[in-house]
């Protein structure tokens, strides 16, 4: 770093998933010069399905400062929208399915608080074919999903165009060390863990899997959700999933996770579809 707390070299931003193109974004806005490593390996967003859910449904609480996070991160992907002329937003609810009457009764309790106001409403009954809803559903207003792959593909190509380096073997952190005045940020997702520098974290990766689904018998256009999410992706396809394995290490498809979407899939979605597709990878969680 130099005297004037600036680095003299442009910033290196390791890694190109959600973490690493949000970043180099917000460098673009800022006029500043960047270069990425991207050794292609994003295997968390590019299977992620994107949700953007302000609501955990678990317990019932907002997520982590969603009253503020929410309305700048749809102004921010809207920005992008325009800059890229793509697509990435959906636009759709999410539905939560009750399972049970007390499911019902606590919805109804956090929708009367002025906190939720924003993000719960009670959900009339949708005539949806096929899915078993006897208990209701719970709306959650929000901006729907982010086209995870899109955001990553769109954006490459942008910064390409605009002279952004994009450098393809995995990073060597012997380079922290031989570079001077360079300032190195890493956005590595769970690779964290085979870094050097920043190995003790707490990270705890949690493993998933998703599938792509075809069926022309399941007609809705938004978000449901009950113990796994059933998006919409068009063409009669759907994204199913996903499951929390917190023992593989790799981002590989089993059989285990296929089972797992499928039991909770058909618990409450009565149909008959073709798997497509199957995907897997890992999360940095903590």
């Amino acid at each position: 770093i130099s005297d004037n707390n600036k680095p003299s070299k442009p910033p290196i931003i390791i890694g190109f998933g959600l973490a690493g193109v949000t970043l180099a974004w917000q460098f673009y806005f800022q006029k500043r010069n960047f270069l990425v490593y991207d050794s292609g390996v994003n295997h968390s967003t590019r299977t992620a399905a994107g949700l953007v859910n302000p609501i955990v449904f678990k317990r019932l609480t907002k997520s982590w400062n969603a009253d503020i996070l929410m309305p700048h991160a749809e102004n921010f992907y809207t920005q992008i929208e325009k800059k890229l002329h793509v697509k990435l937003l959906s636009r759709k609810n999410i539905y939560s399915v009750f399972s049970s009457v007390e499911d019902e009764n606590n919805w109804s309790v956090k929708e009367g608080d002025d906190r939720y106001k924003n993000f719960m409403r009670q959900s009339e009954i949708l005539p949806i074919e096929n899915v078993q809803m006897p208990y209701g559903l719970g709306k959650v207003n929000t901006f729907g999903n982010l086209d995870t792959n899109l955001f990553l593909n769109a954006s490459k190509e942008f910064f390409l165009k605009n002279n952004v380096p994009f450098i393809n073997p995995r990073f060597d952190y012997d380079d922290v060390l031989k570079h001077q005045n360079q300032t190195f940020i890493f956005c590595e997702g769970f690779d964290v863990l085979n870094n050097p520098y920043f190995n003790y974290l707490p990270f705890k990766p949690s493993h998933g899997e998703t599938l792509i689904i075809e069926t022309d018998e399941l007609k809705f256009d938004e978000v449901l959700s009950k113990n796994m999410f059933v998006l919409p992706l068009g063409n009669n396809r759907f994204k199913i999933g996903a499951t929390y394995n917190w023992d593989l290490k790799e981002p590989i498809t089993t059989e285990l996770g296929k089972t797992e979407i499928i039991e909770k899939f058909e618990n409450f979605i009565d149909c008959n579809y073709t798997i497509i597709s199957h995907h897997a990878g890992i999360r940095p969680t903590i």
